[in-house]
C-alpha cells in the first residue's frame, strides 16, 4: 500500500500544476492575440494593395495608349 500513496498526487500538487498550466495558456493566449493582429494588419494592407492596383491598372493602360498615339505621331512628323 506504501507504493500506491507514493504514487497519489495530493490535491495541492494538483492545484499548483494547474496554476502553472493556467500561466502557460495565458502566456500562449497573448501571443497568439499578437500575431492574430498582425495577420489582420497584413489583410488590410493586401485589401488596400489590391484597390490600389485596380485605381492603377486603368492609368498604366491609358498611358500606353497616349505613348504608342504620341510615337505615332512624332514618327510621321520627323519623317
Amino acid at each position: 500500500m506504501d507504493t500506491i500513496q507514493d504514487n497519489e498526487v495530493s490535491h495541492s500538487q494538483i492545484y499548483e500544476r494547474l496554476l502553472a498550466v493556467e500561466v502557460k495558456v495565458d502566456k500562449l493566449d497573448k501571443s497568439t492575440e499578437e500575431v492574430v493582429k498582425a495577420f489582420n494588419a497584413a489583410q488590410g494592407a493586401f485589401t488596400v494593395l489590391e484597390w490600389f492596383a485596380r485605381a492603377v491598372k486603368p492609368i498604366i493602360i491609358l498611358g500606353a495608349l497616349f505613348g504608342a498615339i504620341w510615337l505615332a505621331i512624332d514618327s510621321k512628323i520627323h519623317k
